[in-house]
């Protein structure tokens, strides 16, 4: 499947392509690492890392993951309302007043206090569909959860609310994507022990899962009964310098823009706010439609360069919040001068070069985590590419077109949308 330009499209002159191709093969890679056995539980919080999470998430799922994770009831039920059917974990805090639409949009909650769980019994018991729920365990990152010793008398007063269900239980490591695996294993140490607590007791919930993409990578005796993978089915190194992925992984996200004027400088005269740069001698400037109101940022660091003619193109000045201003005075290619309308990359590859989400982070002082997930909704996510897999477990996205109208992705245009709250029976029961 190929992506069709024509003079309206898109309506933005920038735009994300995202490889649909790329993020199977990368849920092919991870599934080679974990068997067919082990549930993927694929990670779309935040816009799916800035990718588009409602075209991600039928994607991943057709690639061949098993349900999908979140990080608020928001983004949950947005899934929901874009057509995705798949069991959603929200991995963040959910407040009690909460746990009704938390029941009648099914979404399964992560609790670990009992104020939560006496609201989702509640509001499971009024509609009578059970609450499905993930006990969240702090072995050692100290942001959510019970500590280990809290487990089992929590799960022992739980196990009378027969409206809520027990479905998992996790922890999250905070190191594992630092080459010193010490503090991530010992982590795991206390999980392991608390899960045979639980089987003994008779309460060990069916899904156990502690590793995250970096431990997908290198820690494979975490796996456990589900893996939570995040950036590595983008792509992207978990850590640049010391979790790395294998050359199989492959970025999905091109970050691109057309020029939108061109103009030559003369000595002393300025670009841009504030007159910070000021050229010496005569130079010409290209003009790109993309600032910081698009997650293409301003202070205290920017992108430095884009890529034009697979050549770089230096940022003068202050970035704006809908325009950029390059220098391309040095650039000559065989396709002569640069002009309006020409593609500029701002992540991604063009010809023989190459700007990657690691170099701008590293330029930023930041990971690539930040860099693709700030990039604003108002950029338009143009789905390019097939996603296949031996054994298709959604068909959503086969229905996905290349580009929406204007090239701007909605749930009008991808999905067929529910008609409110979805009803009935929940059938991840």
């Amino acid at each position: 499947m190929t992506m069709q330009r024509s003079p309206s499209f898109p309506c933005r002159q920038t735009w994300l392509e995202i490889d649909r191709t790329a993020l199977a093969a990368n849920v092919a890679q991870v599934r080679q690492r974990i068997g067919l056995r082990r549930q993927l539980l694929a990670v779309v919080k935040a816009n799916a890392y800035g990718h588009g999470a409602p075209g991600v998430a039928a994607t991943l799922l057709q690639a061949g993951a098993d349900r999908l994770a979140v990080a608020t009831l928001s983004e949950a039920i947005d899934l929901r309302d874009a057509g995705i059917e798949a069991p959603i974990l929200v991995l963040g805090y959910t407040p009690p007043w909460l746990a009704a639409e938390a029941v009648s949009y099914r979404i399964t909650t992560t609790i670990f206090d009992h104020e939560m769980a006496r609201a989702l019994a509640a509001a499971a018991a009024a509609v009578r569909i059970s609450a499905v729920v993930h006990i969240k365990v702090n072995t050692g990152m100290n942001r959510l959860g019970l500590r280990p010793e809290a487990v089992l008398p929590f799960l022992t007063q739980l196990a009378a609310e027969r409206m809520v269900r027990v479905e998992g239980i996790f922890t999250h490591f905070a190191t594992a994507d630092l080459a010193d695996k010490h503090f991530a294993l010992q982590q795991y140490e206390h999980f392991e022990a608390l899960l045979a607590q639980l089987a003994g007791a008779g309460l060990r919930p069916p899904l156990a899962h502690a590793a995250n993409s970096a431990a997908v990578l290198s820690m494979p005796a975490t796996y456990l009964d589900m893996v939570r993978c995040g950036i590595a089915l983008y792509g992207l190194h978990p850590d640049a310098d010391e979790t790395r992925l294998s050359p199989e992984f492959r970025p999905a996200l091109t970050w691109k823009a057309q020029i939108a004027h061109t103009i030559d400088l003369r000595p002393g005269e300025s670009v841009s706010y504030g007159q910070e740069f000021v050229a010496t001698q005569p130079m010409t400037v290209a003009v790109l439609p993309v600032g910081y109101a698009d997650g293409f940022p301003r202070r205290p660091y920017h992108w430095g360069h884009v890529l034009i003619h697979g050549q770089h193109a230096p940022i003068l000045g202050r970035v704006c919040m809908d325009q950029t201003i390059v220098d391309v005075t040095a650039i000559r290619s065989a396709k002569g001068p640069v002009r309006q309308g020409d593609e500029a990359v701002l992540i991604g590859r063009q010809g023989e070069a190459e700007l990657t989400a690691e170099e701008v982070a590293t330029r930023l002082q930041t990971n690539n985590y930040d860099v693709v997930s700030r990039i604003m909704a108002r950029v338009p996510r143009l789905y390019v590419g097939e996603a296949k897999s031996e054994k298709k477990r959604d068909e959503t996205a086969d229905a996905l077109p290349v580009a929406s109208k204007c090239g701007v992705t909605g749930k009008g245009t991808l999905f067929a949308p529910h008609k409110g709250k979805p009803d009935g029976q929940n059938p991840h029961q």
